[in-house]
């Protein structure tokens, strides 16, 4: 008898600290997304106004040129402008 009772104990033990610990891990969760979904809404404006700067010192409309008159060096242009930009941003938020 004396055991079942412990076991039983130890069991409603674990039950009770597992409950605790699913607690506390979904409010951990929930904290990480919310962290991710506000950085990568930092980091898409900031590549926008990026892209939006790069656009600005370069003659023309890069986009209308890249789209219309699908200049591809322009595009290569622009998309490792973009791509180094990025990559800025990233290593900032990060760390």
């Amino acid at each position: 008898m004396n055991k079942k009772v412990r076991m039983l104990g130890g069991l409603l033990l674990l039950s009770i600290s597992s409950q605790a610990f699913a607690q506390t891990a979904l409010a951990d969760f929930s904290a990480e997304l919310l962290s991710t979904i506000v950085y990568s809404a930092v980091g898409i404006l900031m590549g926008v106004v990026g892209f939006k700067v790069v656009d600005w010192l370069t003659p023309g409309s890069l986009a209308e040129d890249v789209a219309h008159k699908e200049n591809r060096a322009l595009a290569i242009l622009a998309g490792s402008m973009m791509l180094g930009v990025c990559i800025i941003i990233a290593s900032v938020l990060v760390s």
